[in-house]
This record gives C-alpha cells, structure tokens and sequence, in this order.
C-alpha cells in the first residue's frame, strides 16, 4: 500500500487560488505533508486516504469555483528534482556527504556506504563528528566550518586500512552566512590514477614516464626546450632510470616522429658485429653474406637513433661514429660508395665519459659530439615523491598482465618503499611490485607482501619456510596460493566469507580447496 497521494490541482490564474485548495483540505480534517504552488497550478502530497474520505474531497474540489481539475500524480516537481540530485550525487565516483549547519547528516551516498560499511537510513540525522571522533584535526576544520582540499584519511572497513582524500566545501548564502557543508572523499589509489592520467597526458609524449617530482619535472622541460632542435643528446644516468622513455619522448615531441626511430643498445652486440649492424653491408662482403643489407643509419634516415650504453663501444668504432656525426655519410661494409644520410642521434650511458675521456678509453672529440645537450635522469631516490605514482602505474600493469584485482595498496606498503634504497632504481622498484603482487593474498597490497631477501631464496612473513630459489614460478605461485587459501579459511570459517576477503568468487574458492585438498579447513 501506498503511503502517499499526489494531487495536480489545475486552477485560474487568480490571487487566492492556493488558499481555497488548503480551504478544502481544513474542512475535511486532512493535513498536507507538501505543497507546492505555480500562477494555474497547485501540487499537493498527502497521507493516504481511503476511497470513501478521498471521493468526498474530490466533490469539495469540483465544488469549488476557480478550480478547473483534478489528477493524481506520481511525484510533486520537488520529488524530481531530488531524485535527480540524488541519481547524480550517487553517480559521481566519490564519497558525497551533506551536513547542515547543526553539524546533522542529510546526505550519505552510496560510495559512502561503500567506505564506512553502514547504511544510509543508519546515519542520516546523526552527527558528522561521530565518524571522525579518532581524528581531532578533521573535528576542529568541521567545528569551525573551515574549507580544505584532499586531506589524507585512513578508513577501517572490514578489519583493513585503506587511505582516502577528504575536502570540505561550505554553503553559504548571498550574505555569507553558513547553512552547513559538503564533504567530498576520494579513493586514494582512484586518485592516483587519475593524477597519472593527467602526468601522462603531454601529447602522449611523457605518458610511460610516471612521476610529477621537481626533478622530472625539470628533465620534462628541458626535453620540451629541445625536443625540436636537431641537437645531439647524451642522456645521464644510473640503470634503471628509464633513460629510453626519455630518448622515445624527445623523438615524439621532434620534428622528426614521422619518421623511423631506430633503438640500438651498442652494449648488447658484440664488437665485431656492430659495425654491420649500424652501416650494413654489400652481398659477399663477410663470409655468410649472402645477400647485402641496410644498415640501422640508412634505416634512421630522416629520423632518430638511440644509441643506448654509447660508453661500450670501442675506440675503433668510436671512430667511424665520430666521422657520421661529422660529415652525415655512411659507408657499407664492403662497399665503395658514400651515402648522405640525416639522423638525430640521442646517446645514453650510466658510465663516468668524462672519466673515460681522461683515461683514453672513450674519445673526447666523440664526447664534445655527443654532449652537445646533456640530460642528467634522475635516480629514484632522488625522487622518492613519486613512488606513490609509479606504485599505482604498476600495479595496474600487472593486475592486467597476471589476471590480478589489486585494488588498493596499504600505506605502510607505500611507506616501506619509500625508505627503501634502490640501487636499481625504478627497475629494481618495477621488479619489487611484480613480485608482491604475485604474493598477495587479496585486493590489497600490504607491507608483508614486500619480499625479504636471503640466501637461501625470497621469503615472507606470512610463510612458514622461504622458497627456494630454483623452485619453478608455477610451483612457487601454487604452494603460496594453497597456504594463502588454507589462512584465511582458518579465519574465516566460511567459504563466502574467504571469497569475500580474497576478492574471487564462492565457485573460485571451492575449485582451489578441491585443486589443494582443504575441504577439511572450513565449513559452508
């Protein structure tokens, strides 16, 4: 049964025409809940009635001069309205919360069910200050209705942590005096990709190079200063740092990213192959030369070549690559001819050049040719502020590449990161990540998922023995699996429960207790 009728009173647009629809309600000893009024029209809501009282205050209405008919509605204007407002303030991915000026409760949206774990109906009318009570310097903002602006707040739901961004926006009115506020929360890690999102979006060019540090942002804008110059480039830095990231970015802010851009790491190939492999060949000029072939600087023409570990390559081939840089001509191995090519060429090391050049092991005219723009990438311990970032980008990475649903990292798993000194840098920190996330038992990456080294192979402290380190990944993967499984049933004592904390489905876990024989750890 309904608890509510809504009448649409069409009327003459004359003075005192809401006043005679109240009249008929007084006389029948109804009250209205709502009402509202318009130049021909007055909408009115009332509690139900039965038939008999409600075709008697139909008659009163039709009696009564000026009014022209009456139908039933399924909502006043106002309800729509608010329907809307709530349909948008429940669609927005973010936590809505609406207080009045008695610091009361009047919105609670569903992503703030989501985060508290309580329902609406259960907080709607309570005091605000009740579900930050443990947190004095967000009590005293709310207190002295002061705006803020992405304050960090951990949340306990179901026994774990997460971190989320808190804002507080106040409503005042045309003289500015307060009618309460809104609070807005936010996801941490949903923020973080968003914050990459926008990190990345510099026309695509810096989108892989994560991270907003003023160290980075000093390498972005002086790859923006030179991108488009036909200036030689040495790129500066340890391993791990990216140094091709950076090399691909110049090519794709350039003038030349239309063209070819050519990767060669001098390190990888040896000695007496490189020269082929940067000028080509002519057809019989080695032995096994079967047929001739182009050489990466023919392959480059018009576009960029990355010379990566520039600082491997030896004194003779230092030569030959000083005389390209210096003319623009290339000669095939075994072959007669010149050719004018036109390449930009990007160089990197993490080797000491300067160094070399004092000790006759690189050239220094080579060098003078090469450095014309040095840029010097950070180490990651040098920017440790954009951990967080590179975290987050990572972890999305291997929840797609390993089937994953990881979907917040705890703090002191940030935090342990962040202390941590990475001799190989975001190489050592990618690595890291990949394998916490292959050990996380659930949707959160916690600080014990961080791998302890030893001797004797990886281990964690939430396993009884360390792996061995020649055990196969599969067999790793399985037996961390089985004992994960195994736990969190003990803790559990239901399989719904279990599935529920390990973020898979009921189905899920019974095929993984039937695949490790646990169905004697727990009970449906």
């Amino acid at each position: 049964m309904k608890d509510y009728i809504r009448f649409e009173i069409i009327t003459e647009d004359r003075v005192g025409m809401a006043y005679k629809v109240l009249e008929v309600f007084y006389k029948n000893n109804l009250s209205i809940d709502s009402l509202e009024v318009f130049p021909n029209k007055c909408n009115v809501k009332f509690k139900w009635i039965d038939k008999e009282i409600l075709d008697t205050l139909l008659d009163e209405f039709y009696k009564t001069d000026g009014i022209i008919s009456v139908k039933k509605t399924e909502l006043l204007n106002y309800e729509i309205d608010e329907k809307k407002l709530c349909t948008v303030i429940n669609a927005v991915e973010k936590g809505i919360i609406a207080v009045n000026k008695n610091l009361k409760i009047e919105i609670f949206n569903y992503y703030c069910e989501e985060y508290f774990n309580i329902e609406k109906e259960k907080v709607l009318g309570q005091d605000i200050r009740k579900f930050f009570y443990n947190k004095p310097n967000i009590i005293k903002l709310i207190k002295d209705v002061q705006e803020f602006e992405n304050v960090k707040l951990k949340i306990e739901n179901d026994g774990e942590e997460n971190l989320y961004l808190i804002s507080l926006k106040t409503i005042n009115d045309d003289e500015n005096k307060n009618h309460g506020f809104v609070i807005s929360i936010k996801d941490f890690d949903g923020a973080m990709k968003i914050a990459n999102a926008v990190l990345q979006n510099d026309g695509g060019a810096f989108r892989k190079i994560i991270g907003n540090s003023p160290k980075i942002q000093r390498v972005k804008e002086m790859i923006l200063a030179v991108a488009k110059s036909d200036s030689s480039i040495l790129l500066r830095g340890e391993s791990g740092t990216g140094k091709e990231l950076f090399a691909k970015a110049v090519y794709e802010l350039s003038d030349r990213s239309d063209k070819e851009f050519i990767v060669l790491n001098c390190a990888a190939i040896p000695d007496s192959l490189i020269e082929s492999e940067l000028f080509g060949f002519e057809k019989g000029s080695f032995t096994g030369a079967l047929t001739g072939k182009e050489g990466l600087f023919k392959m480059a023409d018009g576009g960029t070549l990355f010379l990566d570990e520039v600082g491997e390559l030896s004194m003779a081939m230092q030569a030959k690559l000083l005389r390209v840089l210096q003319d623009g001509t290339i000669r095939k191995l075994g072959g007669i001819e010149e050719e004018q090519v036109d390449v930009r060429i990007i160089a990197a090391t993490n080797r000491d050049l300067e160094k070399m050049v004092e000790t006759n092991e690189f050239r220094g005219d080579l060098y003078y040719r090469l450095n014309v723009i040095p840029i010097f990438i950070p180490k990651l311990n040098e920017r440790v502020e954009d951990i967080p970032h590179l975290t987050n980008y990572f972890t999305n990475k291997f929840n797609i590449k390993y089937g994953k649903n990881v979907k917040h990292i705890d703090s002191e798993f940030i935090n342990q990161l962040m202390n941590h000194k990475w001799k190989g840098n975001v190489r050592e920190l990618k690595n890291v990540i990949e394998r916490s996330m292959l050990f996380c038992r659930g949707s959160v990456l916690k600080g014990y998922n961080i791998p302890v080294y030893s001797k004797t192979g990886i281990n964690f402290k939430y396993n009884d023995s360390p792996f061995d380190k020649n055990d196969k990944l599969k067999v790793i993967i399985n037996r961390v699996e089985k004992q994960i499984i195994r736990d969190v049933l003990k803790e559990s004592k239901s399989i719904r429960k279990a599935a529920k904390k390990l973020g898979v489905s009921h189905t899920t876990v019974i095929n993984k207790m039937n695949k490790y024989n646990l169905k004697d750890h727990c009970k449906e």
